[in-house]
């Protein structure tokens, strides 16, 4: 037997036994790996890889759907934001075109956020001066020509870059962007005025790629329940700061609230809503949240979920701060007046934090893998008020969208 032909196949054995797949579109075959969900999400600056430090589970930046007929968010500075059929398709051609560039769901949610921040995900004619289409590209820039760039497939390839023209970088073109924070890295692409701005796109985005991808909260790598959790803290990625803000239904208005302010979360406040998002009732204050479960006493041991707590002092009563643990050496939390909820990368080697870390706290019980509740079954309580099971149109759109060759994908415009 030729030893090519066994090399090959031993290769082939690998990819499958790893959990990939094939994905066939109409003029030739995308090969995916769909094993192992990496990427960042839904919120803010996940970097690839095992982060260095903490405990395993969720890879960073993990997307999931926390499940509903739509995608819905509050989105701070923005208001209520409520995806549509078009905003919808023109999702599944990004990720459509962000696969076939073999393109982490880090740098997926990247693109969503920054179509979010720029045109609400809608392939627009018009725009400052001269920019047109889902990202907003300028002509005289040299991102391609009207009608290129109002090509949503052809947008998308401009954006993320790569070898393939136009001139101006795209993603793949700036050196570093895995370990950039999402908003940062957009902005390396997009070099807008408001470079602060595509932030509080990225729950949502991490949702959107969550459907796109049909990843379910109840198929990442924690709990079910774990990964609902999360989900809920990161919809708020960029919500302002107010002290003894926060309840089971989101941020709520206090008289601490910073002028201008329309409502907020304290810390306590955030993770008492993400962990109501799951049936479970926390007290608004971080001495009620430090008794309220299992002792994490090693920073190695945390997983995704767990509530992490530091003391000024080392001692329960210095406890002052509550934020949660992310998986991939991150924390979310809602930092202190003036401040918004935000996610802190690199934990383990962050001085400030360690220093002061005394412990965390596990809320929700073991669990297997995937699974989200005990019996195995996913909780329908556990969704999200107000949402419940519907098909997934954005996943049949991606799916429409890779046996329908998109026109530019395959020999299209360049």
């Amino acid at each position: 037997m030729d030893k090519k032909f066994i090399v090959a196949c031993l290769l082939v054995l690998s990819f499958l036994v790893s959990g990939g797949g094939l994905i066939l579109v109409s003029t030739g075959i995308v090969v995916s790996l769909f094993g192992a969900i990496t990427g960042a999400a839904a919120g803010g600056g996940a970097s690839e890889g095992s982060g260095g430090g903490g405990g395993g589970g969720v890879p960073g930046g993990t997307v999931c759907d926390p499940g509903g007929a739509t995608i819905e968010a509050d989105v701070p500075d923005w208001g209520h934001f409520s995806a549509t059929s078009e905003q919808m398709k023109n999702a599944a051609v990004i990720v459509h075109v962000g696969e076939s560039k073999k393109i982490p769901d880090k740098g997926l949610v990247i693109a969503i956020m920054t179509a979010l921040q720029e045109s609400t995900l809608r392939n627009l004619d018009y725009g400052d001066r001269d920019s047109l289409g889902l990202f907003q590209q300028r002509p005289s820039a040299g991102w391609g020509t009207r009608e290129q760039i109002t090509d949503p497939t052809y947008a998308a390839k401009a954006f993320f870059g790569g070898p393939e023209p136009p001139s101006p970088p795209g993603l793949l073109d700036i050196k570093g962007w895995e370990q950039m924070r999402p908003g940062d890295a957009a902005q390396k692409v997009q070099v807008s005025g408001f470079p602060d701005a595509y932030d509080k796109w990225e729950g949502v985005a991490g949702m959107i790629v969550g459907r796109a991808k049909d990843i379910k909260c109840d198929d990442v790598g924690a709990s079910g329940d774990a990964g609902k959790v999360i989900a809920a803290a990161k919809k708020y990625l960029g919500k302002d700061y107010c002290w003894g803000g926060g309840d089971a239904n989101g941020p709520t208005h206090t008289p601490d609230c910073p002028s201008g302010v329309k409502d907020g979360f304290d810390c306590s406040g955030l993770t008492l809503y993400a962990y109501a998002q799951v049936g479970i009732t926390l007290g608004h204050y971080t001495g009620d949240q430090w008794n309220a479960g299992r002792r994490v006493g090693k920073f190695s041991d945390l997983r995704p979920g767990d509530l992490i707590f530091f003391s000024t002092d080392h001692t329960e009563a210095g406890i002052h701060h509550v934020g949660m643990y992310l998986g991939n050496d991150e924390m979310i939390h809602a930092p202190h007046t003036g401040d918004v909820v935000r996610i802190v990368p690199g934990m383990s080697k962050n001085s400030y934090w360690m220093q002061q870390f005394i412990g965390g706290v596990r809320i929700l019980k073991d669990q297997p893998e995937g699974s989200g509740s005990p019996s195995g079954k996913p909780d329908p309580k556990a969704l999200p008020p107000g949402t419940h099971s519907a098909p997934a149109t954005l996943a049949a759109a991606l799916r429409a969208a890779r046996e329908e060759d998109v026109t530019g994908l395959n020999g299209g415009p360049q």
